[in-house]
């Protein structure tokens, strides 16, 4: 059963709240990429490197992501996120979530 670019997101942000690494690496394609905007920069490529990037994050009890609004269109599902417990403090967010599949292929990150 195909799963709709929403339901893939939030099934995402419930296993990121979660620190479920298994669950949220589950949700993404095998060569699906992070990047940031507007530079295009590529955070991460491929599962092993989102799996250790995350599995740094998930150790921090507490990390959290709040979503304020999401909006869908076409293959992509798209939130306007706080995201608490970061190393660097407090970050908004716009996440960008292209899902083909039923998985995540990409992730566009706007950070203020």
């Amino acid at each position: 059963m195909t799963k709709s670019p929403r339901e893939i997101a939030d099934e995402q942000l419930t296993a990121y709240n979660n620190h479920d690494l298994n669950a949220f690496c589950a949700l993404f394609h095998e060569k699906a990429e992070l990047i940031d905007l507007p530079s295009n920069t590529v955070v991460a490529k491929g599962m092993k490197a989102i799996r250790t990037l995350y599995a740094d994050r998930f150790a921090n009890p507490d990390l959290k992501c709040v979503v304020h609004t999401k909006t869908d269109l076409a293959d992509f599902a798209i939130d306007r996120e706080t995201l608490h417990g970061l190393p660097t403090g407090k970050v908004e967010i716009i996440a960008m979530y292209q899902v083909q599949n039923s998985l995540i292929d990409k992730v566009y990150f706007i950070r203020q």
